[in-house]
């Protein structure tokens, strides 16, 4: 049974830091029967989920870090995860890019910069659908329906063409999710689901359910909440499938493939109508009727007033390099630095990239919120925190025993507030686990840290009784424990040290 905070509260001190210690990287997940049931239960966490042949805009960045963080939380609590990255790599759009490549391609600059040579074509060729669309013509957005057409039908050429974008895009895209520390048990895309697409329309043909307008596009009636429509286009009236009807096919082949009992979507807000749709088209299938969680789609918020020195078409690579380039500078500026024994830029890149996950996490995901460079260095407190811990530690001069005196730790008032503190953690793994929000956790760690600078300044493990030292080297020791099962949850390396 999980540990309520008002049942720790009558545990002894001494106790609690010898849980935390040999419990150790599980400490705060429940006991080992709660995850040897959960290991039983299987949850698919679909994140990040770009579109190839384009830069990984940090509209994607959310997704990305908010989906690795569930994905974490599940698997630390025992679940069976996949981690699923759904490539958008199918559909009208990369018609036009064909088109597009052929009409304004260069090799060399594909071979110097893939993905912003293809990002250029994307502009470019967009540009002449909207100046040819001002004089009444469609001849280019006809192209790109053509191409694509052609691609569902088989046309070599043009898969060709998009099996060497999507190579390159993904290429492009692992180097991002290394520096991020992000990654997938499974990369599906929406060109896996084509021809499934067009068995479930038979399948919805055959029971019924599928119904064609007077444009001959294909639909389905569905019952859903307030406000959002209740017909959903599953076909065009040229034949071809749409997003949705891939979505359809791919959910059906995840329970196939892993009989999963939840499925999260981590997709920005705008989405909910499809979400919406997609679960009123479940619905209607036979044996689907309410199987769906009702959490399936996991809402956020857009990222606002974030630019580099590069220009406001903001990248992800652009915005990890801006930070961890800003965080270094900032490190070599202060008289106190001290660099031996340190790889400085390894240092800045992990402080860069924790300072952008926690900005993000740190808020709560429902809202939007406005990107700050001014707090980047404030957003790396819980890796300064983490090194001074293990710093404490190095530079004690005593050893971790296996009984102590927790006298000293009664009598001392930033120790006892540390230590209610660290009581807590438990009671806010589950509450960041029932509602998917790791705001509640980054805002603990922020306050375990302060905790943990406070009782630094009065609780001192050398120079005093080695009773008393000991005492409060096992309560920094379980703050670490802590700390570090927390921001590896967030999706941080804690460093040791800076």
């Amino acid at each position: 049974m999980r540990l309520t905070y008002c049942l720790l509260r009558s545990i002894s001190k001494r106790n609690l830091l010898k849980s935390v210690r040999v419990q150790g990287i599980n400490f705060g997940f429940g006991d080992e029967n709660q995850r040897l049931t959960n290991s039983r239960k299987c949850v698919i966490v679909e994140y990040s989920s770009p579109n190839i042949a384009k830069p990984f805009h940090v509209g994607h960045l959310r997704s990305t870090i908010l989906g690795n963080f569930i994905a974490n939380l599940y698997e630390r609590l025992g679940w069976k995860v996949v981690r699923l990255n759904y490539l958008g790599d199918w559909g009208t759009q990369f018609g036009l890019l064909a088109v597009g490549f052929q009409r304004y391609g260069n090799e060399e600059e594909l071979q110097a910069d893939p993905l912003h040579h293809l990002f250029q074509i994307y502009v470019k060729i967009n540009a002449d659908v909207v100046d040819e669309k001002k004089e009444g013509k469609t001849m280019t957005h006809q192209a790109g329906m053509d191409a694509f057409r052609k691609m569902e039908q088989g046309d070599q050429e043009l898969l060709k063409i998009w099996q060497r974008f999507k190579d390159i895009s993904i290429a492009e895209y692992s180097k991002l999710y290394k520096r991020l520390g992000v990654t997938f048990t499974e990369y599906h895309s929406e060109s896996m689901y084509n021809k499934d697409a067009m068995s479930v329309t038979d399948r919805l043909k055959e029971t019924g359910m599928l119904q064609t307008d007077s444009e001959g596009k294909g639909y389905i009636q569905i019952e859903t909440e307030k406000g959002i429509p209740d017909r959903v286009n599953v076909l065009k009236s040229d034949g071809t499938t749409l997003y949705i009807t891939r979505d359809i096919a791919a959910i059906l082949d995840r329970q196939k493939t892993f009989n999963f009992d939840k499925i999260h979507y981590v997709v920005e807000n705008a989405q909910h109508m499809h979400f919406c749709h997609l679960c009123g088209v479940m619905n209607r299938f036979p044996g689907w009727k309410n199987r769906l969680n009702e959490d399936i789609h996991i809402k956020f918020g857009r990222i606002e007033g974030i630019s580099t020195r590069k220009g406001n078409v903001v990248f992800l690579k652009d915005v990890l390099d801006e930070a961890t380039t800003r965080i270094k500078a900032s490190i070599l500026s202060k008289k106190s630095t001290k660099i031996e024994g340190v790889d400085i830029d390894a240092v800045a890149e992990e402080l860069g990239k924790s300072a952008i996950i926690i900005q993000d996490l740190g808020q709560r995901r429902i809202k939007n919120y406005k990107f700050s460079w001014d707090r980047i260095m404030y957003s790396t407190k819980l890796q300064y925190c983490h090194a001074r811990l293990c710093s404490i530690e190095r530079n004690s001069g005593l050893n971790l025993e296996e009984d102590f005196h927790d006298d000293a730790l009664t009598t001392n008032n930033q120790a006892g507030e540390l230590i209610s503190h660290l009581i807590k953690f438990e009671d806010i793994i589950q509450e960041s686990f029932d509602t998917l929000e790791p705001y509640f956790i980054v805002r603990y760690l922020d306050q375990l840290c302060d905790h943990v600078n406070s009782a630094y300044r009065t609780c001192h493990v050398k120079n005093t009784d080695p009773s008393v030292g000991q005492a409060y080297l096992q309560m920094f020791h379980a703050s670490k424990i802590i700390l570090s099962n927390g921001m590896i949850l967030l999706g941080l390396h804690p460093l040791e040290r800076m």
